[in-house]
């Protein structure tokens, strides 16, 4: 109309949302199931573990050294450092009080902090890590392949580099999904978006 100015409200949008394919995977985080959700398991960071854990990572299970831990705690986990000693994979489902800050916003649980996790065998779908020069190789391949796990970078690999574990890939996300970045020396772990994961069954 003459005389008026207008000045519509601005409309912005969060990065990323108004895509054609917006599906992806948070790594760590299982996928709903009520045949497998009573299978999780309650576990306590090992105390005299330095660094920070988090949702899906290789773990191994000990039980509560007498007079150390309260007979309560069913497993004292830590990250896994071979197959040998890998039990089953740390979730972020249901994990409460982890803490996060504005640099380091991935919930985070360190020596004693509660995490819980899903053994081997137990069925559970979880999102890991993959990673992306393998992405393709298991793109189209059979589910039951040899697969290998990264315990230094908590990746899933494809080819020799990691140590052979027994999972079955059953979905591939190729660059749309969240993992996390993890730095041991600040302590620090952040979001990064545009990722690769997998699903895998345990």
């Amino acid at each position: 109309m003459a005389g008026i100015n207008l000045n519509p409200q601005l409309v912005t949008n969060a990065g990323g949302r108004f895509h054609v394919y917006s599906e992806g995977y948070v790594q760590g985080e299982a996928l709903d199931d009520p045949a497998i959700r009573n299978s999780l398991c309650a576990g306590v960071v090992d105390p005299t573990y330095a660094n920070a854990m988090f949702g899906g990572m290789g773990i191994t299970e000990s039980l509560i050294t007498p007079g150390t831990e309260a007979s309560a705690i069913m497993s004292v986990i830590k990250p896994a450092t071979s197959q040998a000693n890998l039990t089953g994979f740390s979730v972020f489902n249901q994990s409460a009080a982890l803490i996060q800050t504005p640099q380091s916003p991935v919930p985070l649980a360190s020596a004693s902090m509660g995490l819980n996790f899903y053994r081997l065998g137990s069925r559970a779908r979880i999102a890991v890590q993959l990673d992306s020069a393998v992405a393709t190789t298991l793109q189209g391949g059979a589910v039951n392949q040899a697969l290998y796990w990264d315990y230094t970078n908590q990746k899933l690999l494809a080819a020799p580099g990691g140590t052979a574990i027994a999972v079955k890939v059953i979905d591939i996300n190729f660059g749309n999904s969240k993992v996390v970045s993890y730095n041991s020396g600040t302590g620090i772990a952040t979001w990064t978006n545009n990722a690769y994961t997998a699903i895998i069954e345990i």
